[in-house]
């Protein structure tokens, strides 16, 4: 009779313990995300100064990828004014694409300078300059293309840029081997 009570007891735990486990779900190794990368979509807010002082509003959409929690490299574009009112208006609708690696960053935009009059100029500046995050500070050059003789345009400049984000999009998460992780 122990024998048969000992053989029920086993059988019982060895059902239940099965139960248990069919009902968990299947064991996955955590795997540690090492780098990812992203879409952001947001406002770009910025001071340019030389001679003159150029206020900056724009959208821009960047590109980032990131190893060990810290945004690595980044490219973008950028479409913005530059605006500046001291003693007329002047407006420059401009196109940026930039570029971004640790703390260094680059940028070239082309620019259609017009005091709303009949007075305009077509340049292209090339920046270099140094970054963190959502704020960068680049020194840049205006080339003439078209009717280099604009005077209310600056010949070199700084510029201090704040890149405001209002939307973001995760792309893609990867381990140590650079495998991608699905989730």
């Amino acid at each position: 009779m122990k024998i048969i009570a000992y053989l029920l007891i086993i059988l019982f735990s060895v059902f239940t313990s099965h139960e248990v486990l069919a009902q968990s779900p299947p064991y996955k190794p955590k795997v540690e995300v090492v780098s990812s990368d992203w879409k952001d979509h947001g406002l770009t807010i910025g001071l340019n100064y030389g001679r003159y002082a150029y206020g900056e509003v724009g959208y821009f959409k960047h590109y980032v990828y990131e190893a060990g929690g810290f945004p690595v490299s980044s490219y973008g574009i950028n479409y913005g004014l530059e605006l500046s009112y001291i003693d007329e208006v002047v407006l420059a609708p401009k196109v940026q694409g930039r570029f971004h690696f640790y703390f260094l960053n680059a940028s070239l935009s082309a620019l259609y300078y017009s005091n709303l009059a009949k007075e305009y100029a077509i340049k292209l500046r090339p920046e270099i300059g140094i970054g963190l995050q959502n704020f960068d500070i680049n020194y840049g050059y205006n080339i003439g293309v078209v009717k280099d003789d604009f005077t209310r345009s600056n010949k070199s400049l700084l510029s201090i840029r704040y890149y405001l984000k209002l939307k973001r999009r995760h792309l893609n998460e990867y381990d140590a081997k650079g495998n991608k992780i699905n989730r």
